[in-house]
């Protein structure tokens, strides 16, 4: 039957042609070996791939347990040593820390004015004692004090550990026939 189709081209319905699938069985039997052949191949080298990894694997897991005990050792040598940092750091604040007694002293002899001497020196806890003894002609006892008390805290060697240090009990006395001054400092070690 032949068909006559009037209308203009761009109003015609055109027809779908599906092309028929060739299959060239020559090729197709080339090309599906091939392809089998190729994923043969890669199946294998993945094989040896997994098992070269495996081995590997193992023997470096070997390796690891066989350093464990060197890693426990290094383990309680790191423990050992941070309990050493740990006293030594101690130790270096105590020392940073402690009162240089020997230079006190030297300072208390060396702002010592003429005429002050020394009774009786202290130390309980925090609380410093001094007690002494003042003689003068000029009668200027407290004077005397005062300026060596001054000295004391204007010394920085001296003072840094106190926070404070202040005159305590004075007391008079006759000796000989001289006025004594007795006298306390009392000071409070930070």
């Amino acid at each position: 039957m032949i068909e006559i189709n009037l209308l203009p081209q761009e109003l015609q319905i055109k027809s779908r042609k599906t092309p028929e699938a060739k299959v060239d069985s020559k090729k197709f039997l080339i090309v599906v070996p091939v392809a089998l052949i190729i994923l043969i191949i890669m199946h294998i080298y993945l094989g040896f791939v997994s098992i070269s990894l495996r081995a590997n694997f193992s023997g470096l897991e070997k390796k690891w347990k066989s350093l464990e005990t060197g890693r426990k050792q290094l383990d309680t040598l790191k423990k050992e040593y941070n309990m050493l940092t740990q006293d030594s750091s101690a130790i270096t604040q105590l020392n940073k820390d402690r009162i240089n007694w020997a230079e006190k002293l030297n300072l208390l002899s060396l702002k010592l004015p003429q005429g002050i001497w020394f009774n009786d020196l202290q130390v309980i806890n925090k609380d410093f004692i001094l007690r002494g003894s003042v003689f003068s002609l000029a009668k200027q006892e407290l004077t005397l004090i005062n300026k060596f008390l001054s000295n004391l805290k204007e010394s920085p060697g001296f003072f840094k550990d106190f926070s404070v240090l202040e005159m305590g009990i004075v007391q008079r006395e006759v000796v000989g026939g001289y006025d004594i001054l007795n006298f306390s400092l009392n000071g409070t070690l930070k």
